[in-house]
């Protein structure tokens, strides 16, 4: 996905990941467009990783989800993060398979 980002960017569009590049990225396509990167670099742990899905597969840890919006109305899902009293009590989620 990291790789095929560049191709599909807006003028002054942003990649932003959490990723790490392995290898160096062709990044002409996103130079033309004056895209941005922008990557927040994280200490990765397999071990808790593993542990926080043993709960979740136990239900021991349940994620609260506050809203679920479709891909295509993901703008109304960021507006109403904005919004200072949005009434949510959790995450909102992103539906990517309707």
């Amino acid at each position: 996905t990291l790789q095929k980002s560049p191709l599909v960017l807006a003028q002054l569009g942003r990649v932003v990941s959490i990723v790490d590049i392995a290898t160096p990225q062709n990044l002409i396509e996103a130079w033309g467009r004056n895209a941005s990167y922008h990557f927040v670099f994280t200490r990765q742990n397999r071990g808790k990783l593993d542990d926080l899905s043993r709960l979740v597969e136990r239900g021991q840890l349940k994620p609260v989800v506050g809203a679920v919006y479709p891909l295509s109305e993901v703008g109304q899902a960021h507006a109403r993060l904005e919004q200072k009293s949005n009434g949510l009590r959790g995450k909102i989620a992103i539906d990517v398979t309707a």
